[in-house]
């Protein structure tokens, strides 16, 4: 009965020093198992974090890239691609007989939508010449007839086709640019024709003697004139005639000009070199393109003219 006791008190003695130990394996698998919920949650949120970090480096490096070079995008091929091709039996539905439809009109091949300046160009107005059709000689000529007005420019001058570069740029700035026009100045692919590079090479010619005349006006000032029935005509110089401002006054003359058929009245100066040789203190008085008007003195800065 003793050893019975004995052996049970042993029993409960073991099982109390293994208890703790037990308790001690069982904390530790929750402990670990808490640890690998943590470092997982932990990895979840630093991918997250270098992944929004990589996208915003993208986005930045690629905005950068744009505003470094923002026509980069858009290249001349895309722009060609877009712009419109037009026959001439299309542009024709546009003359303006039709309310519901917009009015267009081609300049050197060039395609401009009119119709908010509608009511110069539709039937029956003073402009409707150039309503769904290509007229360009028509701005210079004065050929309002669409039956005798044409899209050929051949024939026109220089200083005729500088005009038509000024309507052109015109239709540019304050209308909308629609297409090309397939015919007389682009083919079918839209690429300039020989009849459009001979019109520009026009352009650049008048441009080059217009020019020219802008210094010869610097030189030779275009006089002062008025007329009445009383006096007839006058003409004099002044130190801001034809609207050039200078620091001489000059005295009228004649200019004759090669292939002019009238002579024009300009002030030329009477002291200093001769503006063609730079030699000579009489200014450009012995110019030989000049000519002294008729009972007038040499030095007269007005003069009555003659009928």
């Amino acid at each position: 009965m003793s050893r019975q006791r004995n052996l049970k008190s042993a029993s409960k003695l073991a099982s109390d020093h293994a208890a703790p130990g037990a308790e001690k394996d069982d904390s530790s698998s929750k402990v670990k198992g808490l640890g690998d919920q943590e470092f997982i949650k932990s990895f979840y949120i630093l991918l997250s974090v270098v992944v929004v970090l990589i996208v915003g480096l993208l986005i930045f490096t690629v905005t950068r890239v744009q505003f470094a070079n923002p026509f980069t995008v858009t290249t001349k091929a895309t722009i060609k691609s877009k712009e419109s091709l037009i026959t001439e039996e299309e542009l024709l539905k546009h003359d303006g007989s039709h309310p519901n439809i917009p009015i267009y009109l081609s300049i050197l091949g060039r395609i401009y939508d009119v119709d908010k300046g509608r009511q110069h160009y539709e039937v029956g107005s003073g402009y409707n010449v150039f309503a769904g059709r290509d007229s360009t000689p028509s701005f210079v000529t004065g050929v309002f007839s669409r039956e005798q007005a044409t899209d050929d420019v051949k024939g026109l001058s220089p200083e005729e086709m500088l005009g038509i570069k000024e309507w052109l740029d015109f239709y540019r700035k304050d209308y909308t640019y629609i297409g090309k026009l397939i015919g007389r100045y682009y083919d079918n692919g839209g690429n300039p024709t020989e009849a459009l590079k001979e019109a520009k090479a026009l352009i650049k010619e008048g441009q080059r003697l217009k020019k020219l005349q802008e210094a010869e006006n610097k030189r030779f000032p275009g006089c002062n004139s008025r007329w009445s029935v009383e006096e007839g005509s006058t003409v004099w110089c002044s130190q801001n005639s034809a609207g050039i401002n200078r620091d001489w006054v000059g005295v009228p003359r004649r200019m004759f000009k090669p292939g002019k058929k009238d002579p024009k009245c300009v002030c030329v100066k009477t002291t200093g070199p001769s503006s063609d040789t730079g030699e000579g203190n009489e200014g450009d008085l012995n110019n030989p393109n000049m000519q002294q008007y008729p009972a007038c003195n040499k030095y007269d800065v007005s003069c009555k003219l003659q009928d």
